[in-house]
């Protein structure tokens, strides 16, 4: 924060630019990767649009299943493009990475660097999968061109979610399990099995004695009737938690990169969903555990961090995303405005949000959340949602 007012520090232009540069080179490298044995590309149609798959070179006599690339948009097509015009570029991403890195941009701690490298060289975030908490808001000094209070976005675990209709729909999955792709970072990686179903893996945790040091988390949105707290992502290879509120978080996720190695492409979520879901989430903790009191607070820290930045950034949007979310049922609303009314009165006009009226926002005025689940369901349902 600027010393004398409560705004974020600017990036300079410079950086800025370079953080874009190595989004860009870590994504164009991630597919140079998935097609350096050979193959060529191709469009295919899936519910009315169309995707871009690259088919591999047939390998003793066996053709290998197609692999998911992108949408038919010109950001594809350019990244296709430059994989026929530019030889490998891991020296220049690695140099980009320290100039960052010596700018003082968050990085992640090297278990959950070496963790992101080896779910990015399986094909995790190019099948869709998104890290989110922490690990996610890591990156958003970089895109946002501010920087961000170090404090806000350290972290002993990663999360990781995904929409099961993606995780089915893209017909492409990772080569091993992802237990396998988590034990080639550290061979002590267990599975944890769901408390109701010995079967279903809850999480992934790396322990010490009794000890646990560390834990991944997978992630998917529960929609409609809980049925079931654990459901399977075929796409990477786990079961995944089913969470209420996820995916308003998961939709139409954005291409960033963790600032370690080479730059691992990851994907996150857009940072205005989830300034506003931290508001929800911030509400869900339990209130008689200290340990989560203080997640609670840095919850809403990290949501009035963003909202600050994003007032100016991009007003309109924050304000459009709070209107949906508004719309989206008395339960997401009122959780949303409880977060709202610890912040200053700033963040809550920022949203162009009046908290005591939003708890008794006319049913006139809103459409059903049946309605806005059907449309986020629609789009999920298409391999990619941002196109």
């Amino acid at each position: 924060m600027n010393a004398r007012s409560n705004e974020p520090e600017s990036l300079p232009i410079a950086l800025q630019s370079m953080f874009a540069d190595l989004v860009e080179r870590a994504w164009t490298g991630n597919l140079r990767d998935l097609v350096s044995k050979g193959g060529s590309p191709y469009a295919r149609e899936v519910r009315g649009r169309s995707y871009w798959y690259w088919q591999p070179a047939t390998e003793q006599g066996r053709r290998p299943s197609a692999r998911y690339i992108g949408p038919d948009n010109e950001q594809t097509r350019t990244r296709l493009q430059t994989l026929k015009d530019h030889a490998d570029n891991l020296r220049e991403r690695r140099d980009l990475v320290r100039a960052l890195r010596a700018a003082r941009l968050p990085v992640p701690d090297t278990m959950s660097g070496d963790i992101l490298a080896a779910m990015a060289e399986a094909g995790v975030f190019r099948l869709r999968a998104v890290v989110v908490g922490s690990m996610a808001f890591q990156t958003y000094p970089g895109l946002l061109g501010h920087r961000l209070a170090a404090t806000l976005s350290r972290t002993g675990d990663l999360d990781v979610g995904q929409f099961q209709t993606i995780a089915i729909a893209v017909e492409d999955r990772i080569d091993d399990d992802l237990q396998s792709v988590l034990r080639f970072v550290d061979p002590r990686f267990e599975a944890v099995p769901d408390a109701f179903d010995g079967r279903r893996t809850q999480r992934y945790a790396l322990r010490r004695g009794r000890d646990e040091i560390f834990s991944v988390d997978i992630l998917s949105p529960m929609r409609g009737p809980e049925t079931s707290r654990v459901a399977a992502l075929p796409a990477i290879r786990s079961d995944a938690q089913m969470l209420r509120y996820l995916d308003f978080l998961l939709y139409q996720e954005v291409n960033s990169v963790a600032l370690h190695g080479a730059g691992i492409p990851i994907n996150v979520p857009d940072p205005t969903r989830y300034a506003l879901h931290k508001l929800i989430v911030s509400q869900m903790r339990r209130h008689d555990d200290a340990q989560s009191q203080a997640k609670s607070r840095k919850d809403l820290d990290q949501a009035a961090a963003l909202i600050t930045i994003l007032s100016k950034a991009r007003p309109h949007d924050l304000q459009d995303l709070w209107q949906e979310l508004c719309e989206r049922g008395a339960a997401w609303r009122e959780k949303a405005t409880r977060g709202l009314a610890s912040l200053p009165p700033r963040i809550a006009l920022a949203l162009g949000a009046d908290i005591q009226m939003d708890t008794r926002h006319s049913p006139a005025n809103r459409q059903p959340a049946e309605d806005m689940e059907e449309e986020v369901s629609r789009e999920a349902t298409n391999p990619i949602g941002h196109g």
